[in-house]
């Protein structure tokens, strides 16, 4: 049994160490366990970032399951080299030591990896090895072994056959459990260039691949996602949303898609597929001008009549007299609604008008005067349903809405919402998601399932929002999609340069992180504060290449809270390869 899950090499367990610093906000302070495993020079190729390991602890049969951080090659001579001892002895014995580390002999040098625990338990017997979560303190001077790749396969990876890369340093497939992943949010984070955007594309596109009961709505404020996705907006029904006008024919469609979009330098040399892949969209009724009502422009809900009525309750100049009647009015409201079974974010038509009318009398009643406030009150109630609710044939929000929760088989099942003016997008980030989340709450369905994926997240949800610009509208939206859309099955991935910038509120909702280079320490020590994981783990984010990410999964993507460094596929090749095929 031991030779199916170990590699036949070990080392030693030398040191445990406990390292204490404040937390990121200044407020307290968070400790991490170290320890430093000591393994043979000959394992180098053999240690990288993120290999796991089992060490002995004190309960028998039970293994601490620990995490390769960082690796260290050392020497004997090293060790207690420092200014001390005069510079030419120093530079005799570096000589040496340098020369040792190319000869074969490796009895005076070795590694020392710097890991710390995940918090699982590798159980032993003689039928099968189960992990568990916990913690039991290992034994100083044990043996350390590696797990192989079965092993860590059946540990980390879920059973799937939805694959994002290949781990670093195992040449495994890292295989996620998709459903679980945005069912439970997902963020991703890194500093410009590092991939956000060609991640979230490949997310989105497993997504329209492997669940063909949840829809993609992208909300685009860099104008590069229809570029990235251009050959499943073409293969599934989609649409592409803009707040600009579209051109009446394809020709000048996709003059105009190829100016206001990012092209990527890598496809650069697919121009003319692009364009006329954006001549199919448009011939195909995919490209729609979202139609949005002036700013201040709105139909009166039961919700602002209810407000109304309260604020003239409040309103000191109200007189006394009519305060009783509008207590009156508000009562009769709640009866009014909980007959025909409103909402108060329904929006009230003529047939309000006979419930005005007792008011009116109850009035006339008390002797009121014709031209009290509350009669004033009621005119202008009556004048407002007059007007009635326009119909037109506009593509609307509401059309929009309507369109994303439809589960018939041909309805569109990717939206890209492009909006490149960040103020107007906040508003319509805000109706949109509030319009969804309304309309699904009335009528509670778990069909279609809709993944929205927030582009830029710091501009929707910061950290200090304002009236004034929207964002505080966008991020009371996102917010409440983030804590309560999953019962209603609405789910959501944010992507962003900073976390600092990020409503926390928002932040602690998410289950799976995909992170990479963040230079900021601040970012970095969020994140460790957050999953538990070792700074050091973190601070090797700074090594990875675009395209390589460190995912981290609170038992969503992955079966287990194991950070898993991994590359991800190419989303650029995949456009390129079914887009040539035009």
């Amino acid at each position: 049994m031991m030779e199916s899950i170990f590699e036949v090499e070990e080392g030693k367990l030398r040191e445990a160490k406990i390292i204490t610093r404040q937390t990121s906000d200044g407020r307290g302070t968070i400790s991490f366990r170290n320890y430093i495993v000591e393994f043979p020079f000959s394992l180098k190729d053999k240690l990288g970032i993120g290999k796991l390991l089992a060490v002995n602890t004190i309960k028998e049969n039970s293994y601490l399951i620990l995490e390769v951080a960082d690796i260290i090659p050392m020497h004997y001579g090293m060790i207690n080299l420092d200014s001390t001892i005069p510079k030419e002895i120093r530079n005799e014995i570096m000589k040496k030591v340098g020369e040792s580390w190319y000869s074969n002999d490796e009895k005076e040098i070795w590694i020392d990896s710097i890991t710390y625990p995940l918090g699982y338990i590798l159980e032993v017997n003689s039928n099968n090895i189960q992990f568990k979560k916990g913690y039991f303190p290992p034994l100083l001077g044990s043996s350390v072994k590696i797990l192989n790749k079965k092993a860590y396969a059946s540990f980390v990876c879920a059973n799937s056959n939805v694959s994002l890369g290949n781990i670093l340093h195992e040449e495994l497939s890292l295989d996620i459990n998709l459903e679980k992943a945005i069912k439970y949010h997902l963020g991703i984070f890194a500093f410009t260039g590092s991939g956000k955007s060609n991640l979230a594309s490949l997310i989105a596109r497993k997504v329209l691949d492997n669940l063909p009961d949840t829809k993609v709505v992208i909300f685009d404020v860099s104008m590069e996602y229809a570029i990235l996705l251009l050959d499943k907006l073409l293969e599934v029904p989609s649409r592409v949303v803009s707040l600009d006008r579209v051109p009446l024919n394809p020709v000048d469609a996709s003059r105009k898609f190829l100016r206001s979009h990012v092209i990527p330098d890598d496809i650069i040399d697919i121009r003319d597929k692009i364009k006329k892949g954006a001549e199919i969209l448009h011939q195909n009724g995919k490209m729609k001008q979202l139609y949005v009502p002036p700013e201040g422009f709105t139909y009166l809900t039961y919700a602002d009549l209810i407000d109304l009525v309260k604020k003239q309750i409040e309103d000191k100049y109200t007189a006394i007299s009519q305060k009783p009647l509008l207590y009156t009015f508000l009562s009769k409201l709640d009866s009014f609604m909980r007959e025909r079974k409103l909402t108060v974010d329904d929006i009230i038509d003529d047939s309000i008008n006979k419930l005005l009318d007792e008011i009116e009398n109850l009035g006339k009643d008390a002797h009121l005067k014709e031209n009290s406030s509350l009669f004033t009150f009621i005119s202008g109630i009556r004048a407002y349903i007059s007007l009635g609710i326009r119909e037109t044939e506009d593509y609307d929000i509401e059309n929009l809405a309507i369109e994303i929760l439809d589960s018939s088989k041909d309805s569109p099942r990717l939206f890209i919402l492009e909006l490149p003016n960040l103020e107007e997008g906040r508003q319509v980030v805000a109706t949109v998601i509030n319009q969804i989340y309304n309309r699904r709450k009335r009528m509670y369905s778990d069909n279609p399932k809709v993944l929205f994926i927030i582009d830029e997240a710091q501009e929707f949800i910061p950290y200090d929002t304002k009236q004034k610009d929207k964002s505080e509208a966008s991020s009371t939206a996102i917010e409440k999609l983030l804590r309560h859309g999953r019962k209603y099955h609405l789910h959501s991935l944010i992507s962003t340069q900073r976390l600092a910038y990020l409503n926390t509120n928002a932040l602690q909702q998410l289950h799976s992180y995909f992170i990479s280079t963040l230079p900021r320490p601040y970012d970095r020590q969020l994140l460790a504060e957050t999953f538990g994981i070792s700074d050091m783990l973190l601070d090797k984010t700074l090594e990875l290449e675009p395209g390589q990410w460190l995912l981290v999964s609170f038992k969503s993507a992955l079966p287990h809270d194991v950070p898993v460094f991994f590359a991800a596929e190419n989303n650029l090749d995949l456009l390129k390869d079914r887009i040539n095929k035009l």
